[in-house]
């Protein structure tokens, strides 16, 4: 029979994370997927990563609505930090491949794994805003990226 055994007196509990839910909803969601998995890339890393790539290629008014749409202290706070990457300029034009290059360099993995990161870190970005967000981010993607980011119809 097995024997009734209580706990020590001294146990702590575990602490809660600090994160909001949709913060861990998120991270959960990347860490889960198979592209972050593969290629070794934490969730918070490959957030970042794509996240400050698109802040650089966003209009400072744009970034601004989407850190907004995604909360300031939930989602949106990962694009807040990244707004710094920046510079001074706003709205650096890039194509497709520059893009994709800025993400795989910060991650340290090749262009071809860092399309998949980056299209994994997309879609849960786009799940979580307003098609009317979505569509402004669009607007101001080059268009093979744009598809990427847009709603599938």
């Amino acid at each position: 029979m097995a024997e009734h055994t209580e706990p020590p007196f001294n146990a702590t509990p575990v602490k809660e994370r600090e994160e909001p839910l949709d913060v861990q909803a998120f991270m959960a969601e990347l860490g889960n997927s198979r592209e972050f998995q593969v290629n070794g890339v934490g969730a918070r890393q490959g957030a970042e990563a794509v996240f400050c790539t698109l802040a650089r290629r966003l209009s400072d008014g744009e970034d601004r609505k989407l850190f907004q749409a995604l909360g300031k202290d939930g989602i949106g706070a990962i694009l807040g930090a990244c707004a710094i990457h920046r510079g001074t300029s706003h709205a650096k034009r890039m194509d497709r491949a520059e893009f994709i290059t800025d993400v795989a360099d910060h991650l340290h993995i090749p262009m071809d794994q860092a399309l998949r990161v980056l299209t994994v870190v997309f879609t849960a970005i786009r799940d979580r805003l307003p098609d009317d967000e979505v569509a402004a981010v669009a607007s101001q993607l080059p268009a093979d990226l744009a598809d990427l980011f847009r709603r599938p119809v």
